[in-house]
Parts: structure tokens; C-alpha cells; sequence
């Protein structure tokens, strides 16, 4: 039978499995390129790649969630215990990423009034798991997946229409901080939103959407069989995809920047589509609009065609498959990538050991270093994948995995407080003991204790034989000349 005339209901949406494995690995890609490319070098395609993997994260999110709460008779699955611990303890990893640290040193002696402010930044996780709270109440709300499907599309077009207008200066700054973020993106208190749930909800109402057709055409059997085969779904989304990108595209401009100026009180305003704002209101809106949610969506929709396409006719080799293996366990593979980036490779010491600090690579070193993070990510989702099919071996790991944690908790982190101790100088972050240890040292107490002598730096990195290079020289320097100026 021919994959085209293949009406057996599915198990598993291969297409959505390699979209979110994909969307981990280029987001690896994303933090290492990010953290180590010299500015200037990224292209705005690479850029704009890279702005796709978070809708893709998201999107694959909302599409899981309506084919694992709704089973096959209709009926919706408990969100106790099971739901509610998992995105509980996604929730808890979300803060744990933006809390001061993980170590009793860090919520002491190397805390700071901003750090602790960050505890509730906004991000991508942060985003997945309240808006599948949102998706799964509206869920048990209606209790018809069919009327979910319908509604979770319009929170997919409502959303963006009404997100520019959240965007505007001034809206919800003052509101209670672990709520703030979740309206804009706009700094407040030193703290910006990430992934607010203005617009990035869409994405995920959006794939909700999609997992409703899916199990409508896919999942549920009539007479045995499916609505649609596998091969007919993937040309429609194909079809889907197509449109929102040419709509999208061709919109998105004059969506947001399509209209007639007129003065307001002596401000020039801007009335489109998108509402009346201020030019430099502007300049943060492109991507909260309708057209530019639409254009991404389309996108990611033909690049999961493509891949499922793929998944279809190609040979089922035996073995480990690392992309299904970064779809299964992307929570560890996105933990596990960003704590080895910014907690361990940018740490005080290795970069001092190695000089590879921000920005400090060309295209070479950054794709090898990009290339050994995903290469060891992935080993590490086998190797995960592994474990879960031994249950004692997991959960006697699990447990000597906390131990770890608490044991790293008590003694982790001092010997960051005795470098900076003893070279305040270097320091970045306010900490409050910085001014002792300047004066121990003979050096001059500062408004917060960060060095304002770019001289005095160089000096206390050359001590510490700290490998610098040009660019990151001239960009720390560059750093400690704004704390003078800002005062």
C-alpha cells in the first residue's frame, strides 16, 4: 500500500518528534553562537533561524498536549498526578535557571538586589508551562475536543492582535513582579521578559490547533481506519504552511508600519492596524504582530513537512537516533546544554584558564565548540533514553543525583566569593562585600565596588594571567567606563 492510501490510525506524530528534537539541537546551536561568535558576524539569516526555534519548542508543546489529555473515546485523562507534577517540575527547573544560583553561596554572599529580581524573568519554559495551564483548563473547561480545536485557533489569531497594544510604554510597569512578565517584554525594575505570554501564547494555541486536526484526521479510527494517511496531513500542513508565510511576509510591514502619523499632544503617533504608537514604540512590536506570527508559524510548518516527509519513505536503520532522542528528553538536553554554558565553560575560572569569554571566537571556534556541546548533549539524551528502560537504575540515579545537588548546594560557589574576595577588581556584579575587599587591598571604596578603572582590571587579569583579546578588552573596557557615566 502506498503512504499516500495508508489509512492506519497513528501512534505517534513523527513529524512533531523531529520538529522538537531539531528545535533542541539549533537551540544548543542558538546559546553557543550567541555566547562565543565575535559580534558583528551572524548573518540575519542565521538570526532569523534562530528565532524560529523557540515558536517550534512551543508549538510542539500545545501539539502534544491535545494528544495526551483527550483520549481516543473523548474523554480527557486526569491532570493529577501526572500533568500536574510533570509541569510542576518544569515550572520549578524555569525558576531554577533565573534564580541567583544553586548553591547557598549564591543566595548569600554573591546575591544582589537585581539577581534576585531576575528569579522572575519570563522565559521560553516559563512561557510552555503557563500556557499549557491555560490550554489544559480551557481543555476541561469545554470538554468537546473538537470545540477545544476551535477555540485554541482563535486564541492562536485574538492573541497577536491584541499583543501590540500590551507593548506600549507604560503598560503593566508597577505590577506585581512574578506577573509582570507574562504581559510584555518591556524592561520594568531592571527585568524583561522573554517569552511573554503577549504573543508567544500563539504558538502553542496555535499547535493545540493542529493537534486537534491531527487527532481528528490521524488519531481517531472510523470503522478501524483514519480520516487522512500520514502523507495526506503532511501536504496539507505543507499547504497551511505556505500560506501563512506568503500572507504573513507580505502583511507584516505594512501591518505594523502601514498607517497616517498625527500629533497627540505634542507626540507624533502612528495609527495602524496594530494601534497608535510612538516611533520608538515601533521598533519592539515586529514581532507581537498577527503577519509576523503568521510568517513563522509558516515556516516552522514547512520545515516539520519536510522533516516528516523524511521520516516517512526513509530506511529504519537499528540504534539510537540521537534527533528522537533530544524530542524525548528536551527538558535535560536544555537544562543540561545551558548550565554547561554559562555555569561552567563562562565561569571566572576557565575563562581565565582559556580566555574564551563573550564574543572571543571567530566562525571556527565557535562551530567546534558548538559542534562538541550538541555532540555531548546528545550522548547524554542516548545515554538518558538508555536509563529510563531500567526503572530502579533511574530512580537510584535520580536520588544520587539530588544528594549531589544538596551536597553542592552546602559547598558550591565559595570559591567564586574567594576569587572576587581577593580580586574585586574583576568583579561585574555588585556584591556587597566588593568595598571591603578594595580597601583590604589598598584600592578605593566606589559607589557599588565595581571597578571604574579599566587600568586597574587589566592589571588584576594580568596578575590572574587571564588570556584576553582585543575585541573583549575593548569591550570591558568599553563596560567600566558606562558605570561612571550612568551615575
Amino acid at each position: 500500500m502506498s503512504p499516500w492510501n495508508d489509512l492506519t490510525p497513528s501512534k505517534r506524530c513523527d513529524w512533531i518528534d523531529q520538529l522538537r528534537g531539531w528545535a533542541v539541537i539549533v537551540m544548543i546551536e542558538v546559546h553557543a553562537v550567541n555566547v562565543w561568535l565575535h559580534a558583528g558576524l551572524r548573518p540575519d539569516w542565521l538570526n532569523y533561524l534562530n528565532g524560529l526555534v523557540a515558536p517550534s519548542f512551543t508549538m510542539a508543546a500545545g501539539y502534544s498536549l491535545v494528544i495526551s489529555t483527550f483520549r481516543t473515546d473523548n474523554t480527557l485523562r486526569p491532570f493529577w498526578p501526572d500533568t500536574a507534577r510533570r509541569l510542576g517540575f518544569i515550572l520549578l527547573c524555569a525558576y531554577a535557571l533565573h534564580a541567583p544560583g544553586i548553591t547557598a553561596a549564591d543566595w548569600t554572599v554573591l546575591n544582589t538586589t537585581q539577581k534576585a529580581r531576575e528569579l522572575f524573568k519570563i522565559d521560553v519554559l516559563q512561557c510552555i508551562v503557563f500556557s499549557l495551564l491555560i490550554l489544559q483548563g480551557l481543555a476541561r473547561l469545554v470538554r468537546n475536543p473538537k470545540v477545544f480545536t476551535c477555540l485554541a485557533l482563535v486564541i492562536a489569531v485574538f492573541v497577536p492582535l491584541v499583543s501590540p497594544a500590551l507593548w506600549a510604554h507604560g503598560v503593566a510597569d508597577g505590577l506585581w513582579l512574578p506577573l509582570r512578565g507574562l504581559i510584555n517584554g518591556n524592561p520594568d525594575r531592571g527585568v524583561a521578559a522573554l517569552f511573554p505570554l503577549f504573543p508567544w501564547i500563539a504558538f502553542p494555541a496555535f499547535g493545540a490547533f493542529l493537534g486537534g486536526l491531527y487527532r481528528h484526521l490521524r488519531v481517531e479510527a472510523v470503522e478501524g481506519k483514519a480520516r487522512w494517511s500520514e502523507s495526506r496531513f503532511l501536504a496539507g500542513l505543507a499547504v497551511v504552511g505556505a500560506v501563512l508565510l506568503v500572507w504573513g511576509a507580505s502583511a507584516q510591514h505594512a501591518w505594523l508600519w502601514g498607517g497616517q502619523w498625527l500629533q497627540e499632544n505634542g507626540v507624533w503617533m502612528l495609527h495602524s492596524r496594530s494601534g497608535a504608537f510612538t516611533y520608538d514604540e515601533l521598533g519592539s512590536l515586529a514581532n507581537t504582530t498577527l503577519p509576523s506570527v503568521a510568517a513563522r508559524a509558516g515556516w516552522i510548518l514547512l520545515g516539520g513537512t519536510l522533516m516528516g516527509a523524511i521520516e516517512l519513505v526513509r530506511p529504519q536503520w537499528k540504534g539510537a537516533n540521537p534527533i528522537k532522542a533530544a524530542s524525548m528528553e528536551s527538558l535535560l538536553l536544555y537544562m543540561l546544554h545551558l548550565n554547561l554554558i554559562f555555569s561552567v565553560l563562562l565561569s571566572p575560572m576557565v575563562i581565565g584558564l582559556t580566555g574564551w569569554g563573550w564574543g572571543s571566537l571567530g566562525w571556527t571556534g565557535t562551530l567546534l565548540m558548538t559542534a562538541a556541546i550538541i555532540g555531548l548533549n546528545l550522548w547524554a539524551g542516548i545515554a538518558w533514553q538508555q536509563v529510563r528502560q531500567t526503572p530502579d537504575r533511574m530512580r537510584w540515579l535520580q536520588h544520587k543525583g539530588v544528594a549531589v545537588l544538596g551536597v553542592w548546594f552546602v559547598l558550591g560557589g565559595w570559591w567564586t566569593f574567594r576569587h572576587f574576595l581577593q580580586s574585586p577588581e574583576l568583579a561585574k556584579e555588585p556584591y556587597h562585600f566588593l568595598n571591603a575587599a578594595r580597601v583590604r587591598k589598598g584600592l578605593a571604596p566606589t559607589p557599588d565596588g565595581l571597578s571604574r578603572d579599566p587600568a586597574e582590571y587589566f592589571r588584576e587579569a594580568e596578575r590572574r594571567k587571564m588570556h584576553l583579546s582585543v575585541e573583549a578588552r575593548a569591550d570591558l573596557t568599553r563596560m567600566i567606563l558606562a558605570r561612571g557615566e550612568s551615575r
